[in-house]
């Protein structure tokens, strides 16, 4: 049987080395930033509403509020008032954040970061002969990386990195590609797509990890990129975002998506096994029993995941779908048809969502058996690899089609569109659809269609053993493919135009979070108050 590899036993020692440092310093501990039970309870439950509204992941909540604060906050940041303090409150009345568990240097630390964003922000109104949409475009992208490093004074759990590196390692070493892949892109690229799948990072997560990669200094001595960034903003962005644009990103995320199980179970194994991690992990029989519980654990909180996103998703379509009820169909229908047709309501209501809850029914987590045998085995090599074993994965230039095969695809594709809307079509016909009331199924159809899909992939993330396609489900997916693709767009621009979080962003937000700002003063007032008697 090998040994652990090299970079394993650096990864325990790394750990080991981070836990007595956390020790260390939890015995110096200075006064924490606390707020009221009963601002945060308030500010909680907004919170939740205003989260509700989008169709986000949980773990990205924390990320958008502080890009909704720095938003709101923008002209005080650009006025250089000392909000640092304000912002960590705000985080945790939202319960993003612990409530008395962070230092009061902390606020400090946000000054500094929203200082060096200012004077950035300072030289490149000096410099740029942009119009003044495009101005404030490119500063609220650079105030979206201000929001990240923000939450990077906050992290979960400080290892994540020293995991994020010894994975890249081992995809390094575990991973073959042809030569003319190989070189330093693909290595930045492999270290994002190991990042991404680990943090389950958007756009501007990976974004703000290829800046950290870049421009390091920035986070040391910022001084001299101030004046820089100032003058290059614009291409700063367009190079960020040409970066990701990687051709082999796709495969790499295949691979990822599977391996990602490797390093999360563990991470897990380290943290609860600490000093006895080493010999579980150079012990098969004792690994293939901790790996079981882990594995189980994983499964259920996999499962539960499944059904929160199905809830979640339910409710987006429901609020989503009540909204347009009463403010275009009702209306639209007592105008164009003289009447309402309630039959044509309730189809249109009661089939989207329900189309949903079967979907979430009939989606299944991944055998436990076979997939549980295959996760050991990989593991296991992943832990011990040696150049004397095959790779684990092989990564290839992607094949180039010839023109002729690209057309007969394109047709194929082209007829799909062709038939599916047919098919669309004679439905309408037959339910006396108005236009408005067909245009608003087939959105929702796309809607459910691509949600469908979203909760395929999150049921499959404990998945090592590659799904079989079978003949219906292939059938299926083709047919519905135009509309999947249309799910997709739409769920991209209800991101991005989301009315009714516009309007609690804008009109309700700022009055809202400053009721709660005031309350907490007096609050404070009342407390200091009552300790002076």
């Amino acid at each position: 049987m090998e040994s652990l590899s090299q970079h394993t036993k650096k990864l325990l020692e790394e750990i080991a080395k981070s836990s007595g440092e956390k020790q260390e310093n939890n015995e110096f501990s200075s006064s924490s930033i606390s707020v009221s039970n009963l601002t945060s309870g308030i500010e909680f439950l907004y919170e939740k509403i205003r989260n509700a509204l989008e169709y986000r992941e949980e773990h990205l909540w924390l990320k958008d509020a502080v890009f909704r604060i720095l938003k709101r906050r923008f002209f005080e940041i650009l006025a250089k008032e000392k909000i640092g303090r304000e912002i960590i409150e705000e985080l945790i009345r939202g319960r993003y954040l612990e409530n008395d568990h962070y230092p009061e240097s902390k606020a400090f630390e946000v000054e500094d970061i929203l200082k060096k964003y200012r004077e950035v922000f300072e030289a490149f109104e000096n410099n740029s002969k942009l119009e003044e949409k495009k101005n404030s475009q490119l500063e609220e992208w650079f105030l979206s990386l201000a929001a990240l490093e923000i939450v990077d004074l906050f992290p979960k759990n400080k290892t994540d990195r020293v995991f994020i590196n010894y994975f890249w390692n081992v995809m390094k070493e575990t991973t073959v590609a042809s030569q003319e892949i190989l070189g330093e892109e693909f290595d930045q690229q492999l270290y994002l797509a190991v990042f991404r799948n680990f943090f389950k990072a958007d756009e501007s997560m990976e974004q703000y990890e290829l800046f950290r990669i870049k421009y390091p200094e920035w986070f040391s001595n910022p001084n001299e990129l101030i004046q820089k960034f100032g003058k290059i903003l614009p291409r700063l962005k367009q190079n960020l975002e040409k970066s990701l644009k990687y051709g082999l990103r796709q495969e790499l995320d295949r691979i990822m998506k599977r391996r990602s199980l490797f390093i999360f179970m563990l991470q897990d194994l380290i943290s609860q096994e600490k000093e006895r991690s080493f010999e579980i992990l150079d012990n098969p029989e004792l690994l293939e029993q901790k790996l079981k519980e882990i594995y189980d654990t994983h499964y259920e909180k996999g499962r539960e995941k499944l059904q929160t996103s199905s809830v979640r998703a339910i409710v987006f379509i429901i609020l989503t779908k009540m909204l347009l009820l009463f403010a275009i169909e009702v209306p639209f229908q007592s105008w164009y048809d003289g009447k309402i047709n309630y039959f044509i309501l309730g189809f249109n209501t009661l089939i989207p969502p329900l189309v949903l809850i079967i979907s979430s029914l009939i989606i299944k987590m991944p055998g436990e058996e076979q997939n549980f045998l295959k996760i050991v085995t990989e593991f296991e090599r992943m832990l011990r690899y040696s150049q004397d074993l095959p790779p684990l994965d092989v990564i290839r230039t992607k094949k180039q089609r010839s023109l002729p095969t690209r057309i007969v695809l394109w047709l194929i594709y082209g007829l799909n569109v062709v038939f599916t809307g047919w098919l669309l079509q004679k439905l309408f016909v037959f339910l006396k659809f108005n236009f408005v009331d067909a245009i608003i199924f087939i959105l929702f159809l796309s809607l459910i269609s691509f949600f469908a899909i979203r909760l395929r992939k999150t049921a499959n993330q404990l998945a090592a053993v590659e799904e079989k396609d079978h003949l219906v489900s292939v059938l299926v997916e083709f047919f519905f493919f135009p509309i999947i693709e249309i799910g997709k767009w739409i769920s991209r621009g209800v991101s991005a135009l989301n009315i009714t979080a516009f309007v609690f962003d804008f009109l309700i937000e700022t009055p809202f979070k400053t009721m709660i700002q005031v309350l907490e003063e007096w609050f404070n007032f009342i407390k200091e108050r009552r300790q002076n008697l």
